[in-house]
């Protein structure tokens, strides 16, 4: 059976906070009474009780089915008391009200520094994703742009080193006797072609 320790810990709260407030300690209380049986049995024994902070005793363990009767004799004489009830009793005198409300607010303020922690863990880890969408967009962009650059680098390249043969008007010869201007006037226009070629960046071999 898994037990809910944030239900467990609102049920203490909730009980510490009906019981007798303030703090609790355990004591000795003398018994007169017989443990043992037969020739084995013995009068007189210590147990315990818890008391209030006012001195009132809240409960003892006089009459416990559970005791458990130790004895020891010493240079002083002979002494038994009920280790179960002592036991008991210092535990339950420690599980006082105020310590129990103490670890309750304790375990609150816990879980909620680990629901902050858990919110701020979720909003990295989300932008994390994010920014993991955005850098393989980002890369397959430079792919495609750096695949684009070198298809126009070798253009660029194939363009460069190509050669285009223009073949420019023959010039006309003179067929009235005065054809030297006609000739001058036919070469000034094969410069200015040539001139013109060259200036878009195609490159002019003489034939």
């Amino acid at each position: 059976m898994t037990t809910d320790i944030t239900e467990l810990a609102q049920r203490m709260k909730a009980a510490a906070g009906k019981a007798t407030q303030g703090e609790w300690w355990a004591d000795e209380v003398k018994k007169e009474g017989c443990y043992g049986s037969g020739d084995d049995c013995v009068e007189g024994f210590t147990s315990y009780a818890i008391y209030g902070s006012d001195g009132q005793t809240l409960f003892d363990s006089l009459n416990s089915d559970a005791a458990c009767i130790c004895e020891e004799y010493d240079g002083e004489g002979h002494v038994a008391w009920d280790e179960t009830a002592q036991s008991n009793a210092e535990f339950i005198a420690l599980a006082n009200p105020n310590n129990v409300i103490a670890l309750v607010e304790e375990l609150e303020k816990a879980q909620a520094g680990e629901k902050q922690w858990r919110e701020v863990v979720d909003a990295f880890c989300a932008d994390d994703a994010d920014w993991h969408k955005l850098t393989n967009s980002n890369n397959e962009l430079i792919a495609l742009l750096s695949q684009a650059l070198c298809k126009q680098a070798d253009r660029i390249a194939e363009l460069e080193s190509r050669t285009v043969t223009v073949k420019l008007p023959e010039v006309e010869r003179s067929i009235d006797g005065t054809g030297y201007a006609k000739a001058a006037g036919a070469q000034y226009y094969k410069e200015c072609v040539i001139k013109a070629l060259t200036a878009q960046g195609i490159k002019v071999e003489a034939e």
